[in-house]
């Protein structure tokens, strides 16, 4: 599946996944994720507040009380079910 059918939403979720970005131990602060996916910090901040209020993002206290962020298993569910 091509990423640009996707949703931005979808394609920062999918990218969490092909990263192994699924656990709190991998958890990425936003920072990170915008270099990732290439997307300015303040749209992947409201992607990633949209997504865990969905319940797909989970977040934690990371390093120097900085928000990191992973899939949940919620999240797992909806991109593996992209590609079905």
């Amino acid at each position: 599946m091509s990423m640009r059918k996707l949703s931005t939403s979808d394609q920062l979720l999918l990218l969490m996944h092909i990263l192994g970005i699924i656990d709190e131990r991998r958890s990425q602060a936003i920072n990170e994720l915008k270099k990732i996916a290439s997307m300015p910090s303040e749209q992947v901040a409201e992607i990633l507040e949209k997504q865990e209020e969905s319940g797909y993002i989970k977040s934690i206290k990371g390093r120097q009380g900085l928000l990191h962020y992973f899939l949940a298993g919620k999240g797992i569910i909806r991109v593996c079910s992209t590609f079905t």
